[in-house]
């Protein structure tokens, strides 16, 4: 309820103001994007939040905008999830076990797999205040990993991609008011 009370007025907070975008905790929102020639929308964000503070806002843009978690697993076309990083530092460690984490909660038997270990691997930087993390997710099934705009690697595997949807948008979100906000449910 807590976390569902600071995304709410998080959002009251930051309605859009132009058609530019708009600001969250300093981090500007476009309200659309263009990946490899492919014009998307702005779905929606969230916070993602522990006990000791505010971690990162993920964004997702999708061609169509949807309310579904089943939708943004299973539509096909370009998604892009990217995340702002707010805190002053996440280490890359931590960050990977959070992912594999997803993974063992959605898809268990999916965390031990080649792909993900693949994953876990191109993480090589701590994250810190600022850093941004776009996950772009292919129709051709690859996955594209930037971080601050370096590409870090592209992995080909809609297993990939269909496992770390689901570590956002399964049945055990990573974080549930996060989920509802990229969902565009606040």
């Amino acid at each position: 309820m807590k976390k569902l009370i600071i995304l709410l007025f998080m959002v009251l907070l930051t309605m859009p103001t132009s058609s530019f975008g708009l600001n969250a905790f300093g981090v500007q929102i476009e309200n659309s994007t263009t990946v490899n020639g492919q014009a998307l929308q702005l779905n929606g964000f969230g916070l993602r939040s522990k006990m000791f503070g505010k971690i990162y806002i993920g964004s997702l843009y999708l061609t169509q905008k949807t309310k579904s978690p089943k939708d943004v697993i299973n539509v096909q076309g370009t998604k892009l999830l990217r995340l702002n990083f707010l805190h002053s530092r996440i280490p890359k460690d931590k960050f990977a076990e959070a992912i594999n984490e997803g993974f063992v909660k959605n898809v268990g038997f999916f965390s031990k797999s080649a792909e993900a270990q693949r994953l876990r691997a191109l993480f090589t930087r701590d994250f810190l205040k600022g850093d941004v993390l776009d996950l772009v997710f292919t129709p051709e099934g690859g996955l594209v990993v930037k971080h601050n705009g370096t590409e870090l690697g592209v992995i080909e595997s809609k297993q990939l991609q269909n496992a770390l949807l689901k570590t956002f948008f399964g049945i055990y979100p990573m974080d549930e008011a996060m989920r509802a906000g990229m969902l565009g449910r606040t």
